[in-house]
């Protein structure tokens, strides 16, 4: 404009002031008063609700075969691994030869206590006649039951045959002792009638005498005899003493390798059953039906360490959560229970909406990365009932997300104005 141009018009002049006025009245109001809602960006990956199943082996061993694939899908139960069971089948037929060995002795210790004529086994013996192991127990026992039994009884009819014996010759003895006892009556008569002569000088002295010495030899046999009956009931007594202490003494080992026999075999089952365990678990079995990933077992013939993860299964039906990091300095706008929006980052946002959820938890302290050492504190997103449903999105574990979660409503004006009122908080501070 030069000098020599006309002024504006007061009209227009006032027309433009007024327009300016209303448009920055009009951005204030909206600035103060329109909401613009806010949220927390993380990235984050879809996984089960219950976490993928590690399938692990207690033991190890070598790998026999592999009846399953990486991406396959597995029932309850089904056999994911085959280990080589040469091993364990060994150790647990050994065990089981021993445990029948037991079971046997128990059973024959029982019968010779009892007294009973035969052995009467156990089922889980008797019943298995094809079991070359249990029929070899059973026929070492009734041979070890009868020799045994054969010698006890032989030592018996010893001690028998000892005390008849000596009861027939107590007998006899004590016939002698009558037959003496009646040559003495007769020797005192003839003593006396010997006497009474020689009193009258009517016979002589010398037949006295040799009736005297004859009557006292018998005297003196008769003793004998009586002594002699004396050490032959003594030994009789002996006799069946002994017989006492045999059985009494049979009775005792019986019972002491009775109650030996007794734990080993409770020790031997234990056993067995821990073997048969090895042994079912050379077969290892789906823990939950499912879809088998990360495998890292792919030869057979390798060596599998104890404890190792051999596979993963991701369970079937399993829900899905997203596992999302949230940046530390996010994290005080952050809390359990706010909405969020997941959106996939294989997909293009033209074709999907995104799929509505609510965060569940959020990780104490902070996490970081083992690759990066970045920093973040992990958050479970779940999804809304029925929303993936509805978005027909093919979820999968192991996905790539985008999390927005949303933190409120704020003015235009706050937004605008937050980063302003940071900086200069910092700049008052600055020395």
């Amino acid at each position: 404009m030069t000098r020599s141009d006309p002024p504006f018009p007061r009209g227009t002049t006032l027309f433009g002031v007024t327009i300016v006025a209303a448009f920055v009245l009009a951005f204030g109001a909206w600035s103060r008063l329109a909401p613009i809602e806010s949220a927390v960006v993380a990235p984050g990956v879809v996984a089960a609700a219950t976490g993928l199943r590690e399938v692990q082996h207690f033991e190890g061993g070598i790998v026999a075969a592999i009846p399953v694939a990486a991406g396959e899908r597995v029932a309850h139960g089904e056999v994911l691994l085959q280990l080589d069971a040469t091993g364990p089948r060994a150790r647990r037929n050994e065990l089981q030869a021993r445990l029948f060995e037991a079971l046997a002795t128990q059973a024959r210790l029982t019968a010779e206590r009892d007294g009973a004529d035969a052995i009467a086994f156990p089922d889980v013996l008797a019943g298995r006649l094809a079991d070359l192991a249990a029929q070899d127990a059973m026929a070492n026992q009734r041979a070890l039951f009868d020799t045994r039994r054969r010698l006890h009884a032989e030592r018996l009819d010893i001690l028998d045959r000892t005390r008849e014996g000596l009861a027939a010759e107590i007998d006899g003895m004590r016939g002698q002792i009558v037959a003496g006892e009646r040559r003495l009556a007769i020797t005192d008569e003839e003593l006396s009638t010997a006497r009474a002569l020689l009193d009258r000088d009517l016979a002589r002295r010398s037949e006295v005498l040799r009736l005297e010495r004859e009557r006292a030899e018998l005297e003196g046999t008769v003793a004998e005899t009586r002594a002699a009956i004396g050490a032959a009931e003594q030994r009789a007594a002996e006799a069946r003493l002994r017989v006492a202490e045999l059985q009494a003494l049979r009775a005792t080992e019986i019972a002491e390798e009775l109650r030996a026999v007794t734990a080993r075999v409770h020790e031997l089952e234990q056993q067995l059953a821990a073997a048969d365990d090895v042994l079912r678990r050379t077969e290892i079995r789906a823990p939950v039906a499912g879809i088998v990933v990360d495998m890292s077992v792919g030869t057979v013939g390798g060596v599998v360490e104890a404890g190792a993860t051999l596979m993963r299964l991701l369970p079937e039906g399993d829900a899905f959560v997203v596992q999302a990091r949230i940046d530390p300095l996010d994290i005080d706008r952050v809390g359990p229970g706010m909405p969020a929006t997941v959106w996939l980052t294989s997909l293009n946002r033209r074709s999907h909406s995104g799929v509505g959820g609510r965060v569940e938890t959020i990780s104490a302290d902070r996490l970081a990365d083992p690759a990066t050492g970045a920093a973040y504190y992990l958050a479970r997103v779940a999804m809304e009932p029925g929303a993936v449903e509805r978005s027909g999105v093919p979820l999968q574990a192991g996905m790539g997300a985008e999390v927005m979660i949303a933190t409120g409503a704020q003015s235009a004006l706050d937004y605008l104005a937050a980063p302003i009122a940071r900086s200069l908080s910092r700049a008052f501070r600055e020395e």
